[in-house]
């Protein structure tokens, strides 16, 4: 065969190929995944105030290893109804909140105060909040009005509460958290992640203090993340 007709034939191959590549669903490796479960129940107002979170693996609340980025919440509304209280009306703050140790949870990141109104499910977009595996889901709810829905009975539920009235937690910044007496609950809440997405690298000395350093997976410590910014990343993290 002439090096010329040769020539045409890998041309309608690399052709071909690239049409096959094209129709395949784009990115179907990594699609969306769906954490937690939206469903709340009535008769648990006294725990809707304050900072609630869920460490149930089933439904998973919990952000799978290899982390990725939250960009969604939802929560299911419904109004009051022969006396029992809903949640139309009551404004509510999305959050991710990481394990330290010792019953505390440090915040990573939120979303900021919305309203829940109707009856339905709602979702909400949120700014991209940059998730480690082992992160899990939160809520936290605004003390006034009262309102209920903001979990639901489970047999195993993960649900673990603030006391009342507790503000959410900054990044950085942790809050003291335990499971209610005598109740197994999950949360009135899912979050869409789209996996595998590193954090971005921090830009400034400030973005690595207050526990900012722990939103880069590669750092071990403060120090580390401060060095690698000081020297335009070209000092590369202990952790790569």
């Amino acid at each position: 065969m002439r090096p010329v007709a040769v020539l045409a034939c890998l041309r309608r191959l690399l052709y071909v190929v690239g049409v096959a590549f094209a129709a395949l669903p784009v990115g179907s490796a990594l699609a969306d995944v769906t954490l937690g479960q939206v469903g709340g129940q009535s008769g648990f107002s006294a725990l809707c105030s304050g900072v609630l979170a869920d460490t149930n693996t089933n439904p998973n609340y919990v952000v799978p290893p290899g982390g990725g980025v939250i960009t969604s919440f939802s929560i299911q509304t419904g109004a009051s109804n022969n006396g029992a209280l809903g949640n139309d009306g009551t404004q509510v703050q999305f959050l991710v909140l990481r394990p330290v140790g010792g019953g505390n949870y440090e915040g990573v990141g939120s979303s900021g105060l919305v309203f829940l109104s109707g009856t339905g499910t709602q979702t909400f977009p949120v700014q991209d909040i940059h998730a480690q595996g082992g992160d899990i889901l939160g809520l936290f709810v605004l003390f006034s009005p009262a309102s209920d829905l903001c979990v639901r009975a489970a047999s195993s539920g993960g649900v673990v509460v603030s006391a009342p009235k507790t503000p959410p937690p900054g990044p950085g910044r942790t809050v003291a958290l335990s499971v209610p007496a005598g109740v197994s609950l999950d949360l009135n809440e899912s979050a869409n992640l789209r996996p595998g997405e590193s954090s971005p690298p921090p830009l400034t000395k400030d973005q690595c203090k207050n526990g900012g350093w722990r939103n880069a997976s590669q750092f071990k410590n403060q120090g580390d993340c401060i060095s690698f910014v000081a020297t335009g990343g070209k000092n590369p993290s202990s952790g790569s």
